[in-house]
């Protein structure tokens, strides 16, 4: 990896984690996963999110490779 797609893949983490970590602040402590017919199916922490930071950069990570 370039120096150029370093920095656009650590761009992509603090963007990525900024927005979460701003989100965390106004979301309800339980956020529904998913909906069936009588209502939520599943739920989970809002820290759950967390999980999520790094797959805008491994999704440009895996792009990149794929191009090259």
């Amino acid at each position: 990896m370039s120096k150029k797609q370093k920095i656009a893949v650590l761009a992509l983490t603090l963007v990525t984690l900024i927005g979460v970590l701003a989100a965390l602040c106004f979301l309800p402590d339980t956020i529904p996963l998913h909906f069936g017919a009588s209502g939520a199916g599943s739920v989970a922490s809002k820290y759950f999110l967390l999980a999520f930071i790094p797959v805008p950069a491994i999704l440009y990570w895996a792009a990149y490779r794929k191009l090259k």
